[in-house]
Order: structure tokens, then sequence, then C-alpha cells
């Protein structure tokens, strides 16, 4: 057991020897600067481009959401309760 000691002092003792470094002043003054979180403005035109934008990803998911409905209700009208599993696990790709 006296090598393990001697191992764990040694690692113990290494840590004393360890210094601080000196920052650069301008590395400092830069890094204080830059800390200050930015506010990011929209113009109008962004605005109306991004409600313009979830407008249509909401169209196109009540479209296709109908679609899945009425050919769901057909399978299920033609071939019973196991419709959803075999249009989910059919290889009509």
């Amino acid at each position: 057991m006296n090598t393990k000691e001697n191992w764990i002092e040694e690692t113990l003792n290494a840590l004393e020897t360890i210094q601080s470094v000196e920052v650069p002043l301008s590395l400092k003054y830069s890094l204080l600067n830059t800390s200050k979180p930015k506010e990011i403005r929209l113009n109008t035109a962004q605005k109306w481009t991004i409600a313009a934008s979830v407008i249509v990803l909401l169209g196109i998911n009540l479209i296709s959401m109908n679609q899945y409905s009425k050919k769901s209700e057909k399978l299920s009208f033609n071939e019973g309760k196991s419709a959803v599993y075999k249009e989910y696990f059919s290889s009509d790709y």
C-alpha cells in the first residue's frame, strides 16, 4: 500500500505547483463587452414572412389531415378495424 499512498501524495502535491495565468487586458475588455445580449429587431417584411409561413404550414397540415381522414374512412368502411394497420404497414411506396 505504500506505493499507492506515495502516488496519492505526489498527485496532491502536483496541484500546489499550478500557477494562474495573466489575462491580457484587451481580451478581458472584449469578453466583458460581448457578454451583453443584443436585441434582435425584425422589420415588418420579416414579420409578415414569418406569419405567412405559419399560415401556409397550418394550411398544409389541415389539408393533409383532411385527406388522411377521408382515406381512413374509406378504408375502414371497406376493410374494417385493421385499415390503419394495413395502411401503415403496407409497402406501396
